[in-house]
């Protein structure tokens, strides 16, 4: 089985959640509307573009190992938005802005993020035709084609994604044998008392006690499911910001040792 995989990692991360009212919830780890939007700006693929993003949705299957979840951080937001009429078009933000005052209204949320989350993803091809190979997926992760983030524009990578292929059995050996990169800010002028903290910062911080998996249907992933969940993160219209359910199971396994970190 070939499998893609790449490491995110960021001070600051944001899987949207179905928003209920002014919450604006972010998941532990990435849902697969993200990684899939990951991978299409890597490619050069547009927004409007539906057929395109519809067929990566469709004929990738994602699996995420979530090394840390993160700490949570809540924003409060006001933004300011004109009332919605018909035959109005705002085409940019000045122009939003520049509406009649009468007609611009407050919008109030909490936007929530993660502090210092780390994850692996794989990514692999299904039976359905696709127009990209993982050779070129891998290529365009090294190099991509738009600015990428996670979740938001504001949530930049902190490190490269470091994507590579490999040929493994199952999920669980694929993840096992990934090595995360993380490189540390030290050089020969760097004081020893602060070595020590860079040193010590990614075991202590981002490697929890216990590993967890996410898959789905169609793989074999060499681990016992704790459970099963219909989770709304497959793209069904990026047009129109719908999406449909795909099943999802999870793992937790404890962490014997911890993971190695290149420097």
């Amino acid at each position: 089985m070939r499998l893609l995989l790449f490491q995110i990692y960021a001070p600051l991360v944001s899987w949207g959640e179905i928003a209920v009212g002014g919450e604006r919830q972010s998941s532990r780890y990435p849902s697969k509307s993200a990684i899939i939007g990951l991978v299409s700006a890597s490619l050069g693929i547009k927004r409007d573009e539906e057929d395109r993003l519809n067929s990566l949705s469709n004929n990738l299957g994602v699996a995420v190992q979530l090394y840390s979840g993160g700490s949570i951080l809540k924003d409060f937001h006001t933004v300011q938005v004109p009332k919605k009429e018909n035959k109005i078009v705002y085409h940019t933000r000045r122009a939003e802005l520049s509406a009649a005052k009468d007609k611009i209204g407050t919008i109030l949320s909490r936007r929530e993020y993660r502090c210092d989350s780390l994850s692996v993803v794989a990514i692999y091809l299904k039976e359905g035709e696709i127009e990209f190979s993982l050779e070129q997926i891998e290529k365009a992760l090294g190099e991509p084609y738009f600015h990428i983030y996670f979740g938001r524009k504001s949530c930049v990578p902190s490190l490269p994604l470091s994507p590579i292929i490999v040929v493994k059995p199952n999920l669980k050996e694929a993840f096992s044998d990934y090595e995360v990169k993380f490189p540390l800010p030290i050089s020969e002028n760097t004081p020893e008392w602060l070595q020590s903290i860079y040193s010590d910062y990614p075991q202590k911080n981002l490697f929890e006690s216990s590993v967890s998996y996410f898959w789905e249907d169609g793989i074999e992933s060499g681990l016992n499911p704790l459970q099963s969940v219909e989770r709304y993160d497959q793209p069904l219209s990026r047009k129109r910001w719908q999406f449909t359910a795909r099943k999802e199971y999870m793992a937790v396994e404890k962490k014997l040792e911890a993971a190695d970190v290149h420097q």
